[in-house]
């Protein structure tokens, strides 16, 4: 019997109507969502807060209701300060710091004996027992690690503060009438050179600058560096020491062929020696009001080879800055490495403010440190 379609049962579509009106409208809400975003378009603002909507009836007196404000990520990226730089005459300048100085026999401790109670402890008794009337205590080496737990700006964003506390050992000494040193690197700073290379010395490729002995070095005419070696040493001489004695100050001198770059752009030749010097200056300054005295750690081979013009560690201008001018170099060596030292002293005595640091005890020498 032949069929007719119309005689075929259907069953009833229960789900069309409703599948109809979910895409009607999803249809509708793109096609609104597109004219909305090309209406909108127009009152987007764009300024250094971020990005706003800002509509025609309120352009001139929106509040903070009225504005949608999307906040960017803030980004870090090295910023060139233009800055004009000048030379400075340190002739008529003598800060002092030397005057209430006596002679000093030390022990040096280094920062990683520093850090560790046991061993502070123990040396501390070495020099107790010994013929010292004082020590110095390393608070910062070339890693760039801190011995103390310093508050400072820098330290606490890098995490390069330590743990120790040395207070009850500055107290204890005092106590028996010695004298307490600390010691610090200043531009030689591998942590901080390593955790935020902006702020190093670069090679003219754009690198961090390395030493023969893999220290990174850190660029002294940045702010920042200045800012965070001016900090630690106030904490410093606010912890009760005697003196602090600033190790690494000076500028590295660049190979055959080679040179340095820096964080700022500089509009007259940079000069080593003003540069040195008046970060030198401002890190004295850094403690004015205090009994702290600010002393500098020479450059032997700089002193030796009369190279100061390059490394920034011109002699008589130290002498200008600093009460005391400590020198590695051997018991042998000593005597003339003194005499190199002192043909610029302009005021005191040298048997007080000319100390050598050597392995043993130097003949004739009433001032020195045992390393």
């Amino acid at each position: 019997m032949p069929y007719h379609p119309r005689d075929i049962y259907r069953g009833r579509r229960k789900f069309r109507v409703p599948l109809t009106i979910i895409l009607s409208v999803l249809g509708v809400l793109l096609i609104g969502s597109v004219v909305l975003f090309s209406v909108l378009q127009r009152f987007v603002v764009y300024d250094a807060s971020g990005v706003t909507l800002q509509f025609p009836a309120s352009a001139d007196t929106a509040s903070e209701e009225e504005m949608v404000s999307v906040t960017p990520a803030p980004t870090f990226e090295p910023v060139a300060v233009e800055i004009i730089y000048e030379e400075q005459d340190f002739s008529d300048t003598d800060l002092g710091g030397w005057e209430g100085l006596e002679s000093v026999q030390a022990l040096f401790i280094d920062r990683e004996d520093v850090s560790n109670a046991t061993l502070l402890a123990a040396a501390v008794t070495r020099a107790q027992e010994g013929s010292y009337s004082g020590v110095v205590l390393e608070m910062k080496d070339e890693s760039g690690q801190l011995a103390w737990a310093s508050q400072a700006e820098t330290a606490v964003n890098y995490g390069t503060s330590g743990t120790a506390d040395v207070t009850e050992t500055i107290t204890a000494l005092h106590e028996q009438g010695m004298t307490v040193a600390a010691q610090i690197s200043c531009c030689a700073d591998t942590m901080l050179g390593t955790r935020n290379w902006t702020v190093t010395l670069q090679t003219a490729s754009g690198e961090a600058y390395t030493d023969d002995n893999g220290v990174i070095w850190l660029d002294p005419y940045n702010s920042t560096v200045r800012a965070y070696l001016e900090d630690i040493v106030a904490e410093l001489a606010a912890m009760g020491f005697d003196e602090i004695i600033l190790a690494d100050l000076y500028h590295p001198i660049a190979g055959e062929g080679e040179s340095f770059t820096y964080s700022v752009a500089l509009q007259t030749d940079p000069s080593p020696v003003t540069d040195i010097c008046l970060l030198g200056q401002r890190l004295v300054t850094a403690v004015e009001g205090t009994d702290t005295a600010v002393s500098v750690l020479l450059d032997a081979a700089s002193l030796r080879n009369g190279s100061g013009s390059e490394t920034g560690q011109d002699i008589e201008i130290f002498w200008r800055l600093f009460a005391r001018l400590y020198c590695p170099t051997s018991a042998d060596m000593a005597a003339s490495d003194k005499e190199l030292a002192t043909a610029e002293l302009n005021a005191g005595s040298a048997d007080i403010r000319f100390v050598p640091v050597c392995a043993s005890v130097p003949e004739g020498f009433a001032s020195y440190v045992i390393g």
